[in-house]
């Protein structure tokens, strides 16, 4: 009797050891399984971001540049005889992809704002010009009633009259100097509005093709002066 208590006692305490192995295994693989579902969505979250990084259609400098004012102050416009900003104007401009961005907003007023200076108004403003190496300009459609400026997004020339004509030409990045540069007479020309809808037309009215021309070369890296 007192040795079968005895291996009783044995069995019992063998059997509670193995629950207490088991239990603590189980412990484990759900340790293991949190913090394997943690290490994951910190990945996850850390690889969303630098996306969002990699595709922002602004760099930091750039954002710096758009928001040194509000929406009513002018930006200050790039001179081409200052070598510093000759190399931003002679870039090519990416595309806008976020047609949403409080930036681009921002950057759209204060382009507005910079090409209605009553001390130098212009018939149009590309971004280049501002600093932003954006596909963004504003233009003076004199062939609209009233002749209303409008903003362009991602802007391209899609074809040019073979027919060309020279034409008095000046910009607001070069200062104090007008000369005649060859343009075509009309352009096709597509673009985004603001909204993110796309267009695609012909530009007929000779001085607003010019406008268009001479605008979408800043998008380009091009100014005036090469196309005399």
């Amino acid at each position: 009797m007192g040795g079968n208590c005895h291996d009783s006692q044995r069995i019992f305490a063998n059997f509670a050891e193995r629950g207490i192995l088991q239990r603590k295994k189980q412990i484990a693989m759900r340790t293991f399984i949190l913090l394997s579902v943690l290490v994951f969505s910190s990945v996850f979250l850390l690889s969303c971001y630098d996306k969002g990084e990699q595709t922002s259609d602004f760099s930091n400098s750039d954002i710096q540049l758009i928001t040194s004012g509000n929406a009513d102050q002018m930006m200050r416009v790039y001179n081409y005889f200052v070598y510093d900003d000759s190399l931003v104007l002679r870039k090519n401009s990416g595309n806008i992809s976020d047609f949403n961005s409080y930036y681009l907003k921002l950057l759209m007023d204060r382009m507005y704002k910079t090409v209605m200076d009553p001390q130098h108004p212009g018939v149009g403003i590309a971004a280049p010009q501002v600093g932003i190496n954006k596909r963004v300009i504003w233009v003076k459609r004199y062939d609209k009633a009233g002749a209303p400026f409008e903003c362009y997004l991602n802007s391209y020339i899609t074809a040019y009259s073979d027919t060309v004509k020279l034409r008095s030409d000046g910009c607001l990045s070069i200062p104090g100097v007008s000369a005649s540069s060859w343009r075509a007479i009309w352009v096709d020309v597509s673009y985004d509005l603001p909204d993110g809808s796309h267009y695609s037309e012909r530009i007929v009215h000779e001085y607003t093709a010019h406008i268009f021309q001479h605008e979408i070369d800043h998008l380009n890296g091009t100014v005036f002066l090469d196309r005399l």
